[in-house]
């Protein structure tokens, strides 16, 4: 199993443990807009129409509990859900009169393809065009495969090749996602809770929606996110707000860490997060152009043995950008690969990690000594069709992949 995972639990929408306001429930009736600017918009798109359709409602009863801790009056906590047993629904989780938390029916959608980048651009103009304010969040909830084809097929060359969100056999490439994007504000993070996401090529796509990308470049925990946690470290006003939301995610599962086997209703099995600052991404690029065409020329094949690798697959779809360098670098000119560290630094300013994660590939605990918190592809002769469609993406030219025969 790719992608995220969740708990082994069954659970439904209807299931959840608070007060529920219905307010709308046809497509004529719009959330009343907010009339002053808020501190913090936050919007949660859930993409659950797959596998993880049981458990997008746990989520949401986490997400209740954690706004407990939120000031109501200046912030707001969108979620929109689509599951395989439920029509769409857009809901606001705020506080009633009394202080309780609510949550509210806001909208009611027929059926519809949640990773259609149309269907997502509607999403995004109706919430943020409802509830205004001074800073925005993102989380995007669903499978993620980073650089695997969909459906696991190595020779497609189709757009759907790089991937968030998974909607019945229907996948949002990165592409779509930028497209999407247009109609949301630029976001201070774009938080990915699923696995795979923090990688490089999808932060430089994506480079100018957000200040900060938070995420892991490998499996997340079962449970994902702790929303519990995560909510109020969402709506902090903290001055690092990136990192406070990061420690938001790892803490809760980097204080129940073991080391040894678990499960997904008590996860032990360590996490890895990491922060990428999209001001930096455009110098790390440089950087990296300075290196790749000087150590890789005329296609010639990287011995990847030493590298670090997040997919314990034989395919190995993502290794860690900063092993890739190291490995070509380090040892052949140590000031150019000093300079190019220092770019790093500055673009991935927190990397946050257990000493072991689970990975559902190998049904065990892998290391993650050697990881720097952000994957790369690395391009072999094997993957023609794939190394084909890494072309049509920034990164492979602003990272000099372009000059190195690939």
């Amino acid at each position: 199993m790719t992608g995220k995972l969740k708990k082994l639990i069954l659970a439904v929408l209807t299931v959840i443990t608070v007060t529920t306001v219905l307010v709308a429930c046809n497509h004529n009736d719009e959330p009343d807009p907010v009339q002053e600017e808020d501190l913090r918009t936050v919007l949660v798109y859930i993409a659950a129409d797959n596998s993880l359709t049981s458990f997008a409602a746990d989520d949401i009863a986490e997400m209740v509990s954690g706004f407990a801790a939120v000031d109501a009056d200046k912030n707001n906590l969108l979620v929109y859900v689509d599951t395989q047993s439920a029509k769409p629904f857009l809901y606001q989780i705020t506080k009633d009169s009394k202080g309780a938390v609510v949550k509210k029916v806001l909208y009611e959608y027929e059926e519809q393809n949640s990773v259609y980048p149309t269907v997502m651009a509607e999403v995004y103009n109706r919430v943020f065009s409802a509830f205004p304010a001074k800073s925005y969040g993102l989380v995007l909830w669903s499978h993620g495969d980073g650089w695997l084809p969909s459906p696991s097929n190595i020779s497609a060359s189709k757009a759907s090749t790089r991937w968030f969100g998974q909607d019945g056999t229907s996948y949002m490439d990165i592409s779509s996602l930028n497209t999407a994007l247009n109609s949301a504000p630029h976001f201070d993070f774009i938080l990915f809770d699923a696995c795979f996401m923090q990688s490089v090529e999808v932060a430089y796509e994506l480079k100018d929606r957000a200040d900060y990308f938070i995420g892991a470049p490998n499996e997340i925990p079962g449970p994902g996110a702790y929303y519990t946690e995560l909510v109020p470290a969402m709506f902090s006003q903290a001055k690092d707000l990136a990192s406070t939301v990061a420690h938001g995610y790892y803490d809760y599962y980097a204080a129940k860490y073991t080391g040894q086997l678990g499960s997904n209703e008590n996860w032990t099995m360590g996490v890895t997060v990491s922060v990428l600052k999209s001001s930096e991404v455009q110098a790390l690029a440089a950087a990296t152009a300075a290196i790749l065409p000087k150590y890789i020329t005329n296609g010639s094949a990287i011995n990847v043995s030493s590298i670090y690798s997040y997919d314990p697959r034989s395919t190995y779809f993502y290794y860690d950008l900063k092993d890739l360098i190291k490995s070509l670098v380090a040892s052949d000119d140590q000031t150019l690969f000093s300079a190019w560290s220092d770019a790093f630094e500055l673009a991935v300013p927190l990397h946050l990690t257990t000493d072991k994660t689970y990975s559902s590939f190998v049904y065990g605990m892998i290391s993650m000594a050697g990881s720097n918190g952000l994957s790369a592809y690395i391009p072999r002769s094997s993957y023609v069709s794939l190394n084909t469609f890494y072309h049509s993406y920034a990164w492979y030219s602003a990272a000099g992949w372009s000059n190195t025969g690939w």
